[in-house]
């Protein structure tokens, strides 16, 4: 479908479906942990949505500069609940200097896409939490690494497929939107990445979980 609307030229809706999209799937999250709502996950999704209904007027300064803001504020709710439940004790050297290079591979790549994007940005504080969001996402991948890390289990590794399925999202996202490379490709590969990357998120979130397993707290 999204292809389809992508197809069509009509760009206004196939923004649209995007936020429409991660409202459908913070519904299904809610719905299936009915009286145990995960309120970081559930806080995520929403920052995460609205951020991208506002990219619907991302030719204006104002509407791009605050989604990139929200966008922030939800990656930001999951760093702080991931710093509470990963350690770096007991792991040993050689393993975590290869977490380390992997993600600072990660890093530096989306750092060099946002120099990319800074002939784009529509003034510098748009540009600044650009810069500021791809940074916490490479930390938000670092942290789901030592969370699987600590636990290994299905649980972890779901919410590490997650991450990282939202990070190339991400990416094939900026690719695309600014033309950079691949054109119309990256948009349906971002597209597909974002449904797949939710529907990890959705999956860690309904499974049984060990203690020190669960990101954040739920509420009756």
């Amino acid at each position: 479908m999204s292809i389809y609307i992508h197809l069509t030229g009509d760009f206004f809706t196939y923004r649209l479906s995007r936020g429409v999209i991660i409202f459908f799937f913070l519904t299904l999250l809610l719905y299936y942990q009915s009286g145990r709502i995960n309120r970081v996950l559930v806080t995520f999704m929403l920052f995460y949505g609205i951020s991208s209904i506002l990219t619907i007027w991302y030719e204006d300064a104002t509407s791009a500069t605050a989604a990139m803001i929200i966008n922030l504020v939800a990656y930001l709710v999951l760093i702080i609940s991931l710093i509470r439940r990963v350690t770096i004790k007991g792991m040993n050297t050689a393993l975590l200097m290869a977490f380390v290079v992997l993600i600072g591979v990660n890093g530096y790549l989306l750092y060099e896409l946002v120099l990319i994007l800074k002939e784009f940005a529509l003034n510098s504080l748009h540009y600044l939490f650009i810069l500021l969001g791809s940074m916490a996402l490479a930390l938000v991948g670092f942290l789901a690494l030592l969370y699987n890390h600590k636990h290994s289990s299905k649980v972890t590794l779901f919410f590490t497929f997650f991450v990282f399925l939202l990070i190339f999202s991400e990416v094939f996202r900026a690719l695309g939107y600014y033309d950079i490379v691949y054109g119309d490709i990256a948009v349906y590969i971002a597209r597909f990445l974002l449904i797949a990357a939710l529907s990890m998120l959705l999956n860690h979130a309904i499974m049984d979980k060990k203690a020190g397993e669960q990101i954040g707290s739920n509420r009756s």
